[in-house]
């Protein structure tokens, strides 16, 4: 048995249950009359039984629009006749309202109780003599009866109808919680829609800049696919409006979904009466109502999704750029990371030139679109005729400096370029930054190379003079002691020429490589001995060191030249974020058979959610990047040294404004004092 066929025979059931009841009053009546009404009144109670049993299992009855109706009302009157009023035989109409409530809705119900009263005056009317004007009130309470029971029946149907529209809903809606993509969402939604009672159709409006509206996803009747709409309709589309207002053979709703992009689900709607035409309309707006909800966690998931691929993309393409060991190689590096965050063709311009040094689109074109221009920018092509000639009025360019004279251009979708502007410009920085080391290192190797060239000269020059000196003592007879007083000067400043042109290389081979940050076979050195070494060297240039340290040595297990390498590093940083001639305090101590060495300074501090991350490789706190040069290498390489020889190293900052202090601790050398 079908559902409507289970409604029908349930409502049957309970007409024949509340006819039966009245039946049972009414032979209650009867037997309280007493002998002279029970003829008649008996008579119409077997009638009006016989009848009731009859609807109940006749089906054709049961689907006839009056006659069950009348027949309720008219054996009800007729016991009313039979039957004294002093009994209330009026109480019976009460039945019949209630049956033809729930046979036809409060229509029933009202229509019921006006046959009722008309009934009721009938049998007065009848009565005569017999009527007295106190058995009007009845009138009054049947009229109630009614009104109560209409009433009721028009709520319970209400339910009904909110219940219905509810499981529509809950159904399409768990249909809609399903779909990840946008996309996949709105072919979801706009099915359920035209799914719904007295809907034609629906489908989902693509809001263009141009007025243009264009429709994609379709169920049922649809308007065209692309429409130019007037400047007021565009306007009516971001916010709920009558579909006739759009399209003005079409009746209907829009309703908007999305903001960015905008987008506009479009409903057409059957003829339906005006009191059916809220419940529907409010269906829609529940149901697109949640589904924008659903919509803007998708969009907003997709555009995190793109974000942390552009993220990740840009992380590689700094490490691809980082990777490249010459100047050439750094640019090619540069165009092809820049044009596939930026999703399209990436070049290098000289704007002054109007060249590209590197990449294949048009130098001339994004030269004049560079030139004159404040950098970071995305612009359009359209604002040069060059450009707009060249790469086409709807083209669009994002512009960053690289370095002086060199423009980056990256070509690609509008809202694209101008949500990873700022990545474009990390890849700018990265590359800007390594063409910096890479200069660095060719003039480090060039003055490396020439630095040779003079020790190997003057080597022979010094070992010229000895020849001298040896045949000139014999000559000259000079004091055998002046003679090697100067040979021992001379040899000193050879070894300190030497002695730089090493800790140079060195550290150059440190730029290329963090393998060769490992620990090796060198001697203990004395950390308070070379922390003074340290602290004269940074005074030539400036720094205003102090040293508070034992009085006796502290020596640690790492070899001089790479504790000298920490301190240099530790302390030019300090110098680095410092104003000048701010004080700075290196620290020695013994701590737990470890030497702990720390430097202090009163420079422009660190934020707390950045110290765990100062010695990544090529990290720069935010704000000091450009403020301050450098790679963002030192540390990381301080880092390495100290994990190669088992200590440990950390950052401590009160905040920005407030100074750094880094400390490093290395294990004590065997056999050096531990207090």
């Amino acid at each position: 048995m079908g559902r409507t066929a289970a409604a029908i025979e349930a409502r049957e059931r309970a007409h024949l249950l509340i006819r039966l009841a009245a039946i049972a009053l009414g032979g209650t009546l009867v037997l309280l009359a007493g002998v002279g009404a029970t003829s008649l009144a008996a008579l119409i109670l077997v009638l009006y039984l016989a009848a009731a049993v009859t609807v109940r299992y006749y089906p054709p009855l049961q689907r006839a629009p009056f006659v069950v109706p009348v027949l309720d009302l008219a054996a009800v009157t007729g016991l009313v006749l039979a039957l004294p009023l002093e009994l209330g035989p009026w109480i019976l109409y009460a039945f019949a309202i209630g049956v033809a409530a729930l046979r036809s809705g409060p229509i029933g119900a009202v229509a019921a109780t006006a046959l009722a009263v008309v009934g009721y005056d009938g049998a007065l009317v009848a009565r005569g003599e017999q009527a007295r004007a106190t058995d009007l009130w009845p009138v009054q309470a049947l009229i109630a009866i009614g009104l109560v029971t209409a009433e009721i029946v028009w709520a319970l149907g209400r339910q009904d109808v909110d219940t219905l529209w509810s499981r529509i809903h809950a159904r399409a809606l768990s249909g809609l919680t399903r779909q990840r993509e946008p996309d996949e969402l709105l072919r979801a939604l706009v099915p359920e829609l035209a799914r719904l009672q007295s809907v034609r159709g629906a489908w989902v409006w693509t809001l263009a800049s141009d007025q243009r509206v264009r429709t994609t996803v379709t169920a049922g009747a649809a308007p065209p696919a692309e429409m130019i709409v007037s400047a007021d309709a565009m306007r009516a589309l971001r916010a709920p409006t009558p579909l006739e207002r759009i399209v003005p053979d079409m009746s209907g709703l829009s309703i908007p979904i999305s903001v960015d992009p905008a987008l506009v689900i479009g409903v057409a709607l059957e003829p339906i009466k005006d009191e059916d035409r809220p419940a529907t309309v409010g269906a829609i707006h529940d149901l697109v109502g949640d589904a924008a909800s659903l919509l803007g966690a998708a969009f907003e998931r997709t555009r995190r999704e793109g974000e942390i691929q552009a993220l990740e993309a840009t992380v590689r393409a700094i490490a691809e750029i980082d990777g490249e060991r010459t100047q050439a190689g750094v640019l090619a590096s540069t165009v092809v990371e820049a044009g596939r965050v930026g999703g399209g063709r990436a070049a290098i311009v000289r704007p002054t030139e109007g060249t590209a040094i590197v990449g294949d689109l048009p130098g001339g074109a994004l030269a004049e679109l560079a030139r004159d221009r404040r950098l970071p920018a995305v612009v359009g092509a359209h604002e040069t005729a060059l450009a707009a000639q060249t790469l086409g009025t709807d083209t669009t360019v994002a512009l960053v400096a690289i370095s002086e004279g060199r423009v980056l251009a990256a070509v690609g979708p509008a809202d694209l370029l101008t949500a990873r502007l700022p990545l474009l410009e990390r890849i700018a920085q990265a590359a800007r930054d390594r063409l910096a080391v890479v200069s660095e290192r060719d003039a480090m190797q060039l003055a490396a190379n020439e630095l040779g060239r003079d020790v190997e000269t003057l080597g022979g020059a010094l070992r010229a003079k000895e020849d001298a000196l040896a045949t000139a003592v014999h000559e000259l007879r000079n004091p055998l002691t002046a003679v090697h007083g100067y040979a021992t000067l001379m040899s000193r400043n050879l070894q300190a020429v030497q002695g730089q042109l090493t800790q140079l290389e060195r550290l150059m081979a440190d730029l290329l490589s963090s393998e060769q940050r490992i620990q090796g076979g060198d001697a203990p050195v004395d950390a308070v001995g070379a922390a003074r070494e340290a602290i004269a060297r940074a005074r030539v240039r400036g720094a205003k060191i102090d040293l508070d340290s034992p009085a006796l040595p502290v020596r640690v297990a790492i070899g001089e030249a790479r504790f000298a390498q920490l301190l240099d590093n530790l302390i030019a940083n300090a110098m680095k974020y410092s104003r000048p001639a701010t004080p700075i305090l290196v620290t020695i101590a013994i701590e737990a058979n470890q030497g702990r060495v720390s430097v202090a300074d009163q420079g422009i501090g660190i934020p707390p959610e950045d110290l765990a991350r100062v010695f990544d490789r090529f990290y720069r706190v935010g704000g000091s990047a450009d403020a301050v040069a450098g790679q963002g290498l030192g540390l990381s390489i301080c880092k390495e040294i100290v994990t190669a020889h088992g200590g440990r190293i950390w950052a401590e900052s009160e905040g920005q404004g407030r100074g750094s202090t880094f400390s490093f601790t290395l294990p004590l050398a065997v056999g050096a004092p531990t207090t």
